[in-house]
């Protein structure tokens, strides 16, 4: 009985050293892959870790590995963790949906800012980053499937928007961002995506691709992808 009970004991501790690894086994795993991708196709393709929910601690596991790119929804668990960290060699990307009364805060806290799709909020983040006298890397979020429940501008106004914000002194627009939709199957939106990219020369980022379909937005010329549930698991 003893021996069952160190036996059961033991086999606890190795599943709990196994759960507090696991995010850095899976991260080194997609690591690899994108970087055999890289060197095959000569590309240059960034990993953002999606982090929100996560412990600052696996946050500060992968940063240790080398990793500087993290991305966030919400502001309020972002500043906490950003303080707490406290590494300025950290990059941080906010990918959530843009609420006027944290803008500000956005501004302070963040290098990026993926979700752009409304021009009353970009004349606010400018002026704001007039004040901190900082340029903010900007994407803006096209809605490429029209669905109800997703922000970003609709495709056909992305010359105007596009013209629009490449106005403004303290925004610098890298790029375009998008969520196809889950029944996308064949692919088309984000052949749809990677055309509009390869339109305008002055961009050089296409962020799309998440943890289930990163392979099929990489071959679609996605260069920014966002991965959390693939490094983490799925959340319980």
């Amino acid at each position: 009985m003893e021996y069952q009970y160190e036996w059961q004991l033991c086999q606890f501790y190795l599943t709990i050293i196994k759960m507090n690894r696991e995010h850095i086994v899976n991260y080194k795993k997609l690591k690899y892959e994108i970087d055999s991708i890289q060197t095959k196709e000569n590309r240059n393709i960034k990993i953002l870790v999606v982090s929100k929910n996560q412990s600052i601690d696996k946050i500060i596991d992968l940063s240790s590995l080398g990793h500087i790119d993290f991305a966030e929804n919400y502001v309020d668990e972002a500043i906490k963790k950003i303080e707490m960290i406290n590494n300025d060699l950290l990059c941080w990307h906010f990918i959530g949906k843009i609420q006027s009364n944290k803008i500000k805060k956005i501004c302070i806290n963040f290098d990026w800012i993926h979700t752009i799709s409304d021009l009353n909020h970009a004349i606010k983040l400018d002026k704001f980053c007039k004040d901190l006298k900082k340029i903010m890397n900007v994407c803006i979020q096209i809605n490429i499937d029209e669905e109800d429940n997703k922000n970003g501008i609709m495709i056909k106004e992305f010359d105007r928007f596009y013209n629009e914000i490449s106005r403004f002194k303290y925004l610098k627009l890298r790029g375009i961002m998008s969520i196809p939709s889950q029944y996308d199957k064949n692919c088309s939106s984000f052949r749809e995506m990677g055309q509009l990219y390869n339109q305008y020369n002055e961009l050089d980022v296409l962020s799309m691709g998440m943890s289930g379909d990163y392979l099929a937005a990489i071959e679609n010329n996605a260069n920014m992808i966002r991965i959390g549930q693939y490094i983490f698991g799925k959340r319980t």
